[in-house]
């Protein structure tokens, strides 16, 4: 991701244009403009979901007179998961609204919500700080055992309390009002957790102009119908471009994200086991799990029965993206970043451009009061990726008495030359004295060691809210030792500040080049 944002020449050959290239972006435009014309543009805008009246009356104006859209998506997760999926819908919305300006173009902000992935382990959970700074973790049971898609996932009565554990943990934080509303209206027994997390994203973006798609909405899937065709006609010859663009990344020092398994195709099989992956088996295809087996023709028979049958792997998802789609360009997270270039030999087997990627970008939420701990301890963020204690320890390090450290020094360097010296002096006597002695200097610092660590315990008891102040600041900025967009949760930012959504946004400033 680094080197694509960083125009490294390693990285080039693998992506379609710089992301603050406008010339990329204007090859893009011209590429789509003779791909769809009215009719492909009424068959993608049947497959959006305007959040607004404003952009319902942007996605007619992009139909009548032509134009592209900039995506981006994520996998639902409960009560919209983290924070990163904030930052990209609004990087997404901004980078539309720089290239609508530059290129002359209705240019749309859209969000595809993943609701075909099939992770419920890593979907159905979030992490939300309280008002005191302590860090929760809020979870719902799977109410189907086997891995089904996350839009034929409902939930079960537990959320109800999940919610009501939620609505606390928001409310200690200020006005949850607002946030919590659209959650408590989106997230009930029996609704899908995709549907919910689709409802929840369409009512918190609908200031925004924002206009969503879901993988499994009927439209999506039947304009996509031809693409997933072509998947399983070329799925050898698909595999064959993928594994040798791999081996070319590997060569360029770049590891491979999705791994090449021999006859796997990039279709997935939702069926009586769920979504399992289909594999090449002959002439013809078999989804190991439930063992059910398809010659080519039953894979054309069942997609033209029911489309939502079969689902695109992380490769071929965004080559769908772009068959349906004007696709100008995706704002992508490190990992999607690495798919794209990837998946570029899939592109061109479809006879399509590679949108730009454009790297998104991040922000992070520092409390007032966060911000007044940093301060006063003199923490940076970085050093919060550490264990809690190992920080707490640093910090009563550096208060130690500068007279307390000068003489352990003096005592550790003392034993180092006193115990060399003895050794030299034995050494004659007999060598093997070294190593006894050398194991009771050993010994002796350690007891220094711990000297020090009893110091530093009664330091810490002098400031009992040591502990709790490290402890609440890494629950903000590195919970679980992990940066703070990919864990936590964002209602509790909004009730303290209910403009958040828009002062992020206005610090997404978007710089393009005309070279």
């Amino acid at each position: 991701m680094e080197d694509h944002l960083a125009g490294s020449p390693a990285a080039a050959p693998f992506y379609q244009g710089h992301p603050r290239s406008l010339r990329a972006y204007r090859e893009k435009l011209d590429e789509v403009r003779a791909r769809f014309g009215r009719a492909e543009r009424e068959r993608a805008a049947a497959a959006l979901r305007p959040t607004s009246a404003r952009a319902a009356e942007r996605l007619r104006r992009f139909v009548e007179e032509g134009g592209a859209v900039v995506t981006t998506g994520q996998q639902p997760a409960l009560f919209t998961g983290p924070l990163y999926t904030a930052h990209k819908v609004l990087n997404t919305v901004r980078l539309a609204a720089a290239l609508e300006a530059r290129l002359g173009a209705v240019v749309l902000p859209v969000f595809w919500s993943g609701s075909e992935d099939h992770d419920f382990a890593e979907a159905n959970h979030t992490f939300a700080v309280d008002g005191e700074g302590r860090l929760h973790r809020l979870a719902v049971r799977p109410t189907r055992a086997l891995p089904f898609a996350l839009s034929e996932m409902p939930l079960g009565d537990d959320v109800e309390s999940t919610l009501d554990d939620f609505e606390h943990v928001v409310a200690s934080n200020g006005d949850a009002r607002f946030g919590i509303r659209l959650i408590l209206d989106a997230f009930l027994p029996g609704v899908t957790l995709a549907d919910a997390y689709r409802q929840t994203i369409e009512a918190l973006f609908a200031p925004f102009d924002l206009l969503v798609t879901d993988a499994a909405d009927p439209a999506l899937k039947a304009a996509s119908l031809p693409a997933l065709l072509r998947e399983a006609e070329r799925a050898a010859a698909h595999e064959r471009r993928v594994a040798e663009q791999t081996a070319a990344l590997a060569e360029a020092g770049y590891p491979a994200q999705v791994t090449v398994v021999e006859g796997a195709t990039n279709l997935f099989f939702h069926g009586p086991a769920g979504r399992e992956r289909l594999y090449r088996e002959g002439d013809g295809f078999v989804a190991r799990d439930s063992r059910r087996r398809f010659t080519l023709t039953e894979v054309e028979r069942e997609l033209a029965r029911d489309p939502r049958c079969f689902s695109p792997n992380v490769l071929l998802r965004p080559v769908v993206e772009s068959y349906v789609f004007p696709t100008l360009a995706y704002v992508a997270g490190p990992g999607e970043t690495a798919y794209f270039a990837q998946a570029g030999p899939l592109f061109a087997a479809y006879g399509i451009r590679a949108p730009v990627v454009f790297p998104r970008l991040s922000a992070e939420i520092v409390p007032h009061e966060v911000q007044e701990i940093m301060d006063r301890l003199g923490l940076e963020a970085d050093e919060l990726a550490a264990h809690e204690h190992e920080v707490v320890t640093r910090i009563a390090r550096g208060r130690v008495p500068a007279e307390v450290q000068a003489r352990l020094r003096e005592l550790r360097a003392s034993l180092v030359e006193r115990f060399g010296a003895v050794i030299d002096a034995a050494h004659g006597i007999d060598p093997n004295l070294d190593l006894a002695i050398g194991a009771r200097r050993n010994r002796a610092l350690l007891e220094v060691a711990a000297v020090e660590r009893k110091v530093l315990t009664h330091v810490k008891r002098r400031d009992p809210a040591l502990a709790r102040e490290v402890a609440t600041t890494r629950n903000h900025l590195r919970p679980r030792g992990e940066p703070q967009e990919r864990v936590l949760n964002l209602f509790p930012y909004l009730a303290r500040q209910p403009t958040l959504l828009e002062e992020i946004a206005a610090a997404m400033e978007v710089e393009l080049s005309d070279d």
